[in-house]
């Protein structure tokens, strides 16, 4: 399930550039944000409880130190944003769980929430015979994808690049993450640090290099030839010697 976001912050291109980040991150839900604290707070008070705020700590009428002592107890996670490094001891002392100084992109962004997402052992892979997959080049929307489709899954850091016959998704994904999901089907194999392969879509073999059933290439790592090895002496028709 995503996590439940609130953001707080007087200025409003800093509210902006973090529901931007927030909406770009497939495991994050906005439900409000906020320039006027006041407000947050009736809002917060009103309504159930939240996974993440993200929270100034310099605002008029209530500052975020203050405004978390009120609310903390709605909140699983408190993150302070701020452009005076000074608050940060503060932030602490009121069980902040994180710390973020302005101004940030969304690589330190992703970096500092990552923490509070699923970890990797809790994930397994889903029953049935197809899932649905949020794909970021399509504004998140989610795409069905049967199992017995994927070609190939490719690491693009943060974010995999799902190879099927009749598409491409990019969704936000570590390849470990789908090796760990993946990985429990006999028949996706890692060949190269940097994908998975579906054996069913192998076409044909070259040297090192696969040609998929979506014609795409890929070149098998030197650290897993002797896995594929392995794979193709049990699968390669032999002639019968005659004595």
């Amino acid at each position: 399930m995503n996590l439940r976001c609130i953001v707080i912050d007087d200025e409003f291109e800093a509210v902006e550039e973090i529901c931007e980040y927030i909406l770009n991150t497939p495991e994050l839900d906005l439900v409000m944000s906020f320039t006027n604290p006041i407000e947050a707070l009736s809002f917060i008070k009103k309504n159930e409880n939240f996974d993440l705020i993200f929270m100034d700590v310099d605002m008029p009428n209530i500052n975020g130190i203050d405004l978390s002592r009120l609310i903390r107890s709605k909140t699983k996670k408190l993150i302070f944003t701020t452009s005076h490094a000074k608050y940060a001891l503060n932030a602490f002392e009121v069980s902040a769980d994180a710390f973020l100084l302005k101004p940030f992109n969304y690589s330190k962004f992703f970096a500092t929430i990552e923490k509070f997402l699923s970890p990797t052992d809790s994930l397994v892979a889903p029953d049935g015979e197809y899932l649905f997959i949020k794909s970021k080049n399509e504004d998140l929307k989610l795409v069905k994808v049967r199992f017995k489709d994927i070609v190939a899954i490719e690491s693009l850091a943060n974010y995999v690049r799902i190879y099927t016959k009749e598409l491409n998704l990019v969704t936000h994904l570590k390849l470990k993450d789908a090796k760990a999901i993946f990985g429990k089907d006999d028949n996706f194999m890692q060949l190269h640090r940097s994908f998975l392969i579906s054996k069913n879509h192998i076409n044909s073999i070259e040297g090192n290099i696969l040609t998929m059933s979506n014609g795409a290439k890929f070149a098998i790592g030197e650290n897993f030839r002797k896995i594929f090895h392995d794979f193709l002496s049990n699968k390669t028709l032999k002639p019968t010697i005659n004595k």
